[in-house]
């Protein structure tokens, strides 16, 4: 709350958006000290060149945050159309970020564009490709389509990344505003997943290749998919 009148400022402007995403790096390491949360990364690969998508399991609240302190790079996320009703975050997804309403194809598709545009500008993007934290997390969920199909789409590097202790943060991950335990943040960050061929079958193949990257590095408990309903975008 004391950094929201800074990020205001900086969101009214996108020639400073770059400004806004350095002191959302800043936010992380605040952050960091204020939870007792130190952060472990483990780089498997150097990182592509830009663009590319990075890719994670969602676990937390937190990984929002300390996403930031684990890439340099300007990247934007793409999240649920539901953060635009969320006390400050909403801020980041009126402006900076990108939203997407699930529920109307329409904005779907603009948000889906506006992403693409972000990609044409040699900008990276960040995703949730389980769409929601899952209640058993750190057990994942089945991921969804979107991710996958704008890397073929634009024949840009996937970056798995694999989120392995913040779930032992947050009493209840699923609350922004749970209790948080202080923990060692665990988090590996694997070699690039270059996607292959442009047909649906080359995008299952994708999709599958780098679940199965960010579950390996998972506890061996929680290496068990979560059985999920749909695979839609």
């Amino acid at each position: 709350m004391l950094l929201y009148p800074f990020f205001y400022y900086l969101l009214q402007n996108p020639k400073r958006y770059a400004a806004a995403f350095r002191l959302k790096r800043i936010w992380g390491a605040i952050l960091q000290v204020m939870l007792m949360c130190p952060i472990q990364r483990k780089y498997r690969s150097t990182l592509p060149n830009e663009p590319y998508i990075i890719v994670s399991n969602h676990s937390s609240h937190l990984d929002t945050v300390f996403m930031y302190r684990v890439f340099g790079a300007y990247f934007l996320f793409i999240g649920k159309g539901e953060l635009l009703k969320w006390p400050l975050f909403s801020l980041f997804f009126r402006t900076m970020d990108i939203p997407v309403d699930r529920e109307n194809g329409k904005k779907a598709y603009a948000s889906l564009q506006k992403a693409y545009d972000a990609i044409d500008r040699g900008e990276c993007i960040a995703m949730y490709p389980e769409g929601t934290i899952p209640l058993s997390s750190p057990r994942m969920k089945s991921f969804k389509n979107g991710a996958f199909r704008m890397a073929i789409d634009k024949q840009v590097p996937i970056v798995p990344v694999t989120w392995q202790t913040n779930y032992k943060v947050m009493n209840n991950p699923e609350k922004i505003f749970s209790p948080s335990l202080p923990h060692v943040v665990r988090v590996v960050v694997h070699e690039p997943v270059y996607p292959q061929g442009s047909d649906e079958s080359d995008l299952v193949a994708l999709r599958n290749e780098v679940f199965n990257v960010i579950n390996s590095a998972l506890p061996e408990e929680a290496r068990k998919r979560i059985p999920d309903e749909t695979l839609t975008v």
